[in-house]
């Protein structure tokens, strides 16, 4: 039995346009909703895990700052204090 011959100009290429395109949108549909999955399963947790690692750090730093500033010799209070003003000045700058 013979495969008959397609004609890829005419309707025959039409057809084959269409076959192709048909399969390529499924196969993209398919690799978008894999990839959806596995970013809900795997990344979201684990961005909100680190989100709550972060915080607690960033409560913990200041913890750190505050007994530093309590306990800290002069120097290193008159420093972190030029340090904290400038951070102020420059949100205060940001607000304007």
């Amino acid at each position: 039995m013979a495969t008959p011959e397609l004609d890829y100009t005419g309707s025959q290429g039409g057809l084959l346009g269409m076959a192709f395109a048909a399969g390529w949108s499924i196969a993209t549909a398919m690799w978008l909703g894999m990839g959806a999955l596995i970013w809900r399963l795997f990344f979201e947790p684990r961005i909100k895990e680190l989100k709550g690692q972060n915080d607690a750090l960033q409560r913990r730093i200041e913890q750190l700052e505050v007994m530093l500033m309590l306990h800290g010799p002069q120097q290193l209070r008159q420093a972190m204090q030029a340090v904290t003003s400038e951070i102020h000045l420059d949100h205060r700058e940001e607000r304007e």
